[in-house]
């Protein structure tokens, strides 16, 4: 830690002194502040024990021989900071789910039960509740939104149950998706020492304020922490703690990224917007009149620009509220009004002569019409399209991500005709297939919507054939 006071200080301007004549008074000066921050904040973190039987907890060693069955007590520790005075405490869901006890421990060592409140486990916060005997010192909630990548970032918490630890180090990153912790993420990453137990803790900004609630790491000994932003968290607690629960907007869709290669054939000017895969049975989007196969490119006048994005801009509107959607179809926008649902705990999945089987192409694939029978072997919902029963590794296809099992449905493509407008073929049989191949440009992509069957329905995505139809 002096080591990196040294190098700041040495490159400020006016204080490029050599080391060895650098005052002490200055690093004094740090120092003060940064045990300053400890004892004004550490009062305002609590360790939380969590009693389960089952669960996503940390499960500690059992001397002398395996862990504990199913239905003996496990427990795990995480971290939590206190909000109001009268003992609301903020942590993560992860830290708190299936508890049958929660014990919270304040920084005097008084103990106590808690409650829960309110979880959410879309954003992994959760909101606890003590009844202290005296009001409590409460953690002073900064502003997420003016964090810069650079600044200072302290994690506070009990890191393997070791209560109240002090880590010091700077904000690394903003905006992080990917995680895969939660549904709706946009983590602030920080190289502040994070282990198991700094669940729940706070991340403090050099003035002392919490500007995230400390959740994941990827893996121990990283050198990466992600917290959520305390904006977010703040939003979602004031929910918990007049609801228990924070309902959220649903539009009943699948989406995935647009990729580069697959913009000119949706009729994109650029790469942005969620392109539209499996409609949600009973979704307000296809009471609205999207379709599978339209582009995301607006909310409400403002710019989606990935699936993260839309999820977040969808995930804080009220369910009920009315919502523009801008899509492109086909190269044409087209503006739809849509009354968001409730999202529900767990969404919903979707619900000719024939010929033997076509041989191996130069692009790599066997492809055979879809029979009912076929249809019900690969828990598909119809026999609608053409079966993927073989793809040759290494080849065009296998680059561009077909497999075996795999359902072609739909094929889009530049047409030949003045200005190439878009041409979009549904496949039922392979002379359909067979057909559009002919009318594609030689070495030109097209664009194929694929159906796969899951024992949970149908999931539907798109891919880019790459040069389909061979020079």
């Amino acid at each position: 830690m002096i080591s990196r006071l040294l190098v700041l200080i040495l490159l400020m301007p006016g204080l490029a002194y050599a080391a060895e004549t650098v005052d002490r008074t200055v690093l004094k000066h740090f120092e003060s502040v940064f045990t300053e921050i400890a004892q004004n904040v550490k009062p305002t973190v609590v360790s939380i024990q969590a009693e389960t039987t089952g669960g996503r907890f940390e499960r500690r060693s059992h001397p002398g021989g395996p862990g504990p069955g199913p239905d003996v007590p496990r427990f795990s520790s995480g971290s939590g900071v206190i909000i109001s005075p009268d003992g609301l405490i903020l942590t993560n869901n992860h830290v708190v789910e299936s508890a049958r006890r929660l014990r919270v421990r304040l920084s005097d060592n008084t103990s106590y039960l808690a409650e829960i409140v309110g979880t959410d486990l879309y954003t992994d916060l959760a909101l606890i509740k003590i009844k202290p005997k005296r009001p409590l010192p409460t953690a002073k909630l900064g502003d997420s939104n003016k964090v810069k990548v650079g600044q200072w970032a302290i994690a506070v918490g009990d890191p393997f149950g070791i209560a109240r630890t002090f880590t010091v180090g700077f904000v690394s990153g903003l905006g992080r998706t990917g995680v895969g912790i939660a549904r709706y993420e946009n983590f602030i990453q920080t190289d502040a020492a994070i282990n198991r137990g700094n669940s729940g803790g706070p991340l403090i900004n050099i003035d002392g304020e919490v500007i995230g609630i400390n959740t994941a790491i990827p893996s121990p000994g990283s050198g990466l922490g992600f917290a959520i932003p305390i904006n977010m968290a703040r939003e979602v607690a004031a929910n918990l703690r007049r609801q228990g629960t924070f309902p959220r907007g649903y539009l009943g869709v699948a989406i995935q990224p647009v990729a580069s290669e697959m913009a000119e054939l949706l009729g994109l000017s650029q790469t942005s917007g969620v392109l539209v895969g499996n409609l949600l049975p009973d979704g307000p989007a296809g009471s609205a009149g999207i379709r599978t196969g339209d582009v995301i490119v607006g909310l409400d006048g403002k710019k989606v620009l990935d699936p993260t994005h839309l999820q977040r801009l969808i995930g804080w509107t009220p369910p009920g509220q009315p919502v523009s959607v801008d899509v492109i179809r086909g190269g044409k926008k087209m503006r739809m009004k849509v009354t968001l649902a409730k999202l529900p705990d767990t969404e919903p999945r979707p619900s000719r002569p024939q010929r033997t089987e076509e041989e191996v192409s130069p692009y790599g694939m066997n492809l055979e019409n879809l029979t009912p029978d076929l249809a019900s072997k690969n828990q598909l919902a119809s026999s609608k399209g053409i079966l993927v029963s073989g793809v040759k590794t290494g080849s065009r296809a296998y680059r561009d991500g077909i497999r075996p099992g795999m359902v072609l449905r739909q094929l889009t493509y530049k047409g030949k005709g003045p200005g190439r407008a878009l041409v979009r073929v549904a496949i039922a049989a392979l002379e359909d297939f067979e057909k559009a191949l002919e009318n594609i440009q030689k070495g030109e992509n097209a664009l194929v919507q694929v159906v796969r069957g899951t024992p949970r329905g149908e999931r539907t995505f798109f891919l880019v054939m790459r040069s389909i139809r061979m020079q």
